[in-house]
């Protein structure tokens, strides 16, 4: 039996996580907002649609130009002056123009508020992706440096035979399998930086040197921020709060409707055309008097009753319906398939916290002092190590996952076009 190891008490179970900088995930969003070409391409289509709203409110201008008549007629110059024409829009054409470009502008905002959502998320995603694989190499980093200690004090306790070579060879068969899963941990941190970096522009010293912010506490996502009677995690009530019906997404679709129905009634008004109207003012040089003239015409609604633009025009309203309807319908699976995954991330979090990690914790301090008192052997007490470090592992792995659904139902459940 062994009679003492110089593995402190409670060690491997100590928390790991640093003193945070507050508000990091805040300020990586911010820069992925204030450089990223996704948002700088969704500020520009709200510009184009704004243009094209003003282009189409424009009264038509006026022409002005020569008019003569009966130029040689008895070897004279005839009539000589000018003209001013003028295209008059009927039927309130223009304002339900301004009405189509104003609502296709604000679905161009909500398309912009879309894309702000999603960077977020992408952000989000790959932040606490990146916390977790870095708390994952701090555990292991803590757990590497306890049996390197092993190894020395079972390597001494061998010189003085007091163990066998067997129990050295186990403790440097575990301290090398924990060092390779370090190794390996510390290759998936520098993939995940790398993968946020890329988000925020290349800069991968920003993203290695960006602080832990602490794992997000549950917390309801009903509308109103009501909490939860369960200590403000979801239950399954808060479906009929119906929080993502605030979402952009179908805001923009709600846009799209109103600028069809907009249309409609522009296209309704296409039958009744415009008017012409032309004033000339002539100079006659055969009697040196003057001319004046005046012209007024509209087409007359007789092969040509624009029933296809009327009928192109109703379709794509139905259409539009029908992509509200939709997308309401993806929304509400892909906010409950998120629901789903943030209770059940915080259910193994607070049963495993609450229960098994005190359980292990408990026996792996038993463990360490039995051990110290020769009772067990070094074996057994890796194996309480294993127990306690897998729970740890899960902990780990729970709270990352419950991370990730925070950020996607923060996020309205946006899809990422990435």
């Amino acid at each position: 039996m062994i009679e003492s190891m110089p593995l402190p008490e409670g060690a491997v179970g100590e928390t790991l996580d640093p003193v945070p900088q507050v508000g990091e995930l805040e300020r990586l969003v911010a820069v992925a907002l204030s450089q990223h070409p996704e948002a700088y391409g969704a500020a520009q289509d709200v510009n184009r649609e704004a243009g094209l709203r003003y282009q189409s409110t424009r009264k038509p201008n006026p022409w002005i130009g020569y008019l003569g008549s009966e130029i040689g007629n008895d070897g004279r110059g005839g009539q000589q002056g000018m003209y001013v024409s003028q295209e008059w829009v009927t039927a309130g054409k223009l304002k339900l123009a301004d009405g189509v470009g104003g609502w296709r502008t604000r679905a161009a905002e909500e398309r912009r508020e879309l894309t702000r959502l999603r960077l977020s998320q992408r952000v989000g995603d790959q932040y606490w992706r990146m916390v977790s694989a870095r708390r994952r190499v701090e555990l292991l980093s803590q757990l590497e440096k306890l049996l390197q200690e092993a190894v020395k004090v079972n390597e001494s306790l061998f010189k003085a035979a007091e163990v066998d070579k067997g129990t050295v060879l186990q403790a440097k068969l575990e301290s090398g399998q924990v060092a390779a899963l370090k190794r390996q941990a510390e290759a998936d941190l520098r993939a995940r930086t790398a993968a946020l970096a890329g988000t925020l522009g290349g800069d991968f010293d920003l993203v290695a040197s960006a602080g832990s912010d602490p794992w997000p506490e549950p917390r309801s996502f009903m509308a109103g921020g009501a909490g939860a009677e369960s200590g403000g995690v979801i239950d399954g009530g808060m479906l009929i709060g119906q929080p993502y019906l605030s979402s952009p997404e179908l805001a923009e679709s709600y846009a799209l409707i109103q600028a069809a129905r907009c249309d409609v009634r522009l296209a309704e008004t296409q039958i009744i055309s415009n008017i012409e109207s032309m004033a000339s003012v002539q100079q006659d040089l055969a009697t040196n008097s003057t001319i004046a003239g005046l012209q007024l015409g509209m087409a007359l609604p007789i092969h040509d009753r624009k029933t296809g633009l009327v009928r192109a025009a109703r379709a794509e309203l139905a259409k539009t319906e029908a992509e509200y309807a939709r997308r309401q319908r993806d929304l509400e699976t892909r906010w409950a398939q998120a629901v789903g995954e943030y209770q059940t991330a915080w259910e193994l979090v607070r049963s495993i916290e609450t229960e098994l990690l005190d359980l292990a914790q408990q026996r792996y301090d038993l463990a360490v002092k039995a051990q110290r008192q020769g009772e067990i052997s070094y074996i057994e007490l890796l194996t309480a190590q294993r127990s306690l470090l897998s729970i740890r592992e899960a902990v780990l792995s729970a709270r990352e996952q419950a991370a990730l659904a925070a950020i996607r139902l923060e996020n309205l459940v946006v899809r990422d076009l990435q």
